[in-house]
């Protein structure tokens, strides 16, 4: 419809399967009428003169009942849950079908309207202007290539190709004439394809087939052939015609797919037995926990059996569970395991996937050359991934597992980390057994490297070390912790009277000199509660042995297991800056029972000693006042009163020393 003519004139007839104000809203740009029943649609199109009849339903009845009374074309638009199809409205009549969809489909509905009234109008009279020449320019541009073979001549020459044919294959029209078209076969063309060419060709049928073919300058093509029979007025064949079609891309795509699809198959294969080697390693973990009887012979089996069946190349496992400073491999296994000697991770390193896996505590994987895995020493291997053995909240260590594999896919992160777990599990049934039943206790050595203690400050403010000399808590949950300095000073005396004034040293409560005769400067120092030392001793703990300067405090603390220890690393971590540990050593203590403490303190004295201890306890020489006195007690044991008080002293000093040195065990 051109500008200056008028807009079409549509009735529209709308049934209730289709919202009426949209069908009409999208008519808009034509002059619309609307007829309220199908049986109405006849009458009113001969009244109102339309050009075309729109028809909203999903009854082919409906379609058929229109297309009678009108001699206007029909547009039939069908709701899209609805039970007519286009095809079937079609054969009832319709010129066209619309469905009512979100999409430019039912968008140009008008357009639609205006083509069907348009070819009713003009369409007889464009179909007789195709004249012979026009048609012979269509086939002379077509963007594939056109042949015709002359069937009546020997080995059917070629008699016309067009411009397209003549771009495709590299051969001019004076070159591709009067020839055979299997000039464009080469030595790698299928002949099975050529031969099924042929027999249908000989059989005077259509055929298609794809081929290999190759230009003029020699290179190849893939080139889909499409041939028909061209018969004359009394049947026979006079010609074929050939469309040609260069699918070189498509094919090209197509085995880079298969390629592909080949590839993930294999991986997929891999994988899945990769899979299926590590899933079966469950059961071996649980069958090693039975049969261990250390926690280093159950991280061994771990990865002798992650190595044993050639999927993975290399396994070790590092422990995390008083958080070290580095990683280093414990227990190892697998091929070229040289490297694992000087290996040492730095455990907050955020490029390397086995700290990555004890910090977040999930399975991590990386290809070698991707951050620390690529560090030195240098690891042999393509990948590696880090597993979390962890057990509820406990991390015990990291399993690390390297293979030349070129990645690792999610699934076989999934089966790992069911693998740490259970591993984790593991560890933890065998370190809580091994608590139960062994004497052993856990000696860790920490340092603490924080200016802001007060022990630091302390031993800043008297230019000295400090040394641990023991410890008492009391009932009011202070805490007094004896030191003695290094060099012997007297620099911690000005402390004494600044501790509660200007706040320098918070969490101390007193600073006290006090005398000792060997002239070495020995101080109380009272926390209050939440110092270091208290926090030792509520994760069960003992100090055996203290110092402090200006770098910061290193001690010596036992610990009855691992878990004390993980909770006094906790708190330490939580009080103070710079908490590292040194050292962890396992030493064996069984409990002193009342018995044996005095059988080591009997050991220790001498029979004089003894009896002077004895008499003394016996004639209530302890109790005040004195129920016998030192004479009396020097005469029963024949002895001057000077000896026998050298020997009860003596005594007195053992057993003391007996009492504090096991308050430090």
């Amino acid at each position: 419809m051109d500008a200056t003519s008028s807009p079409v004139r549509v009735l529209a007839v709308v049934g209730p399967a289709v919202d009426r104000e949209r069908l009409v809203d999208a008519l808009s740009p034509l002059s619309v009428s609307v007829a309220e029943s199908a049986d109405a649609a006849g009458r009113r199109a001969a009244d109102e003169q339309v050009d075309c009849v729109v028809l909203a339903t999903d009854r082919l009845a409906d379609v058929e009942a229109v297309h009678g009374a009108i001699a206007v074309p029909l547009v039939v638009v069908v709701p899209p849950d609805g039970d007519l199809s286009a095809a079937a409205a079609r054969d009832a009549g319709a010129a066209d079908v619309v469905p009512v969809v979100d999409s430019n489909l039912f968008e140009r509905l008008p357009a639609r309207v205006e083509s069907a009234v348009a070819w009713r109008r003009r369409g007889a009279a464009a179909v007789s202007e195709i004249t012979e020449d026009l048609k012979e320019q269509a086939i002379d541009e077509a963007p594939v290539g056109i042949t015709v073979a002359d069937c009546s001549l020997p080995d059917r020459p070629l008699v016309y190709v067009n411009e397209a044919f003549e771009t495709m294959t590299g051969y001019s029209a004076d070159a591709a004439l009067g020839r055979n078209c299997r000039y464009l076969q080469g030595p790698n063309t299928d002949p099975e394809r050529v031969a099924e060419l042929r027999r249908a060709i000989e059989a005077e049928e259509s055929a298609s087939v794809e081929l290999l073919n190759y230009r003029a300058n020699g290179e190849t093509f893939w080139n889909r052939v499409d041939v028909a029979p061209l018969r004359g007025p009394g049947g026979e064949v006079t010609h074929y015609v050939g469309f040609q079609t260069d699918i070189t891309e498509r094919v090209r795509a197509e085995a880079a797919a298969e390629r592909y699809a080949a590839g993930v198959d294999e991986e997929r294969a891999r994988l899945q037995t990769l899979v299926e080697h590590i899933e079966g390693l469950l059961a071996d973990v649980t069958s090693a926990l039975v049969r261990a009887e250390s926690r280093r012979e159950l991280e061994a089996a771990v990865c002798d059996r992650v190595t044993a069946a050639g999927s993975f190349d290399c396994a070790w496992v590092g422990h995390c569970d008083l958080s070290p400073a580095v990683i280093v491999p414990n227990e190892w296994a697998g091929t070229d395991v040289g490297f694992l000697d000087d290996l040492e991770i730095d455990r907050f390193d955020p490029d390397d996937p086995t700290a990555r896996a004890a910090e977040t505590r999930t399975v991590r994987s990386a290809a070698v050359g991707e951050g620390g895995v690529d560090a030195e020493p240098v690891v042999p291997f393509d990948s590696a991934i880090a597993v979390p053995l962890v057990h509820r909240e406990t991390l015990y260590g990291v399993l690390t597992v390297y293979t030349d594999a070129a990645e690792l896919d999610e699934q076989v992160r999934v089966v790992f980390g069911t693998l740490g777990r259970a591993v984790g599990a593991a560890i933890d049934a065998f370190e809580s057994r091994r608590s139960l039943l062994s004497d052993e206790r856990l000696e860790l050595e920490i340092e603490v490297r924080d200016e802001t203690q007060p022990l630091v400050r302390l031993a800043v403010a008297g230019a000295c070390a400090l040394d641990y000399e023991g410890a008492i808590s009391h009932d009011d949950g202070t805490l007094s912790l004896f030191v003695s300095t290094d060099p012997p000073t007297d620099g911690l005396a000005d402390v004494e009277a600044d501790v509660n004034v200007d706040g320098d040293f918070p969490g101390v409560v007193d600073v006290t000199r006090l005398p000792r005769g060997d002239g070495v400067g020995l101080y109380e120092v009272v926390f209050d509660a939440g110092s270091l030392t208290h926090l030792v001793a509520d994760a069960g703990g003992r100090l055996r042995g203290l110092e402090a300067d200006r770098d910061g405090c290193r001690f010596t603390a036992v610990v009855p297991d691992r878990g004390a220890g993980r909770a006094l690393l906790d708190d330490l971590s939580a009080a103070a800056a710079g908490v590292e540990l040194r050292a962890v050593r396992e030493r064996s203590a069984p409990p002193r029972t009342g018995r044996g403490f005095a059988a080591e303190v009997n050991a220790a004295l001498t029979d004089r000693q003894q009896t002077a201890l004895q008499l003394a306890h016996l004639g209530g020489f302890f109790e005040w006042p004195h129920a016998v006195t030192g004479d009396e007690l020097a005469a029963a044991m024949d002895v001057s009163r000077a000896t026998f008080h050298q020997h009860l002293r003596a005594a007195q000093r053992k057993l003391v020393a007996g009492f504090f040195e096991e308050g430090t065990r």
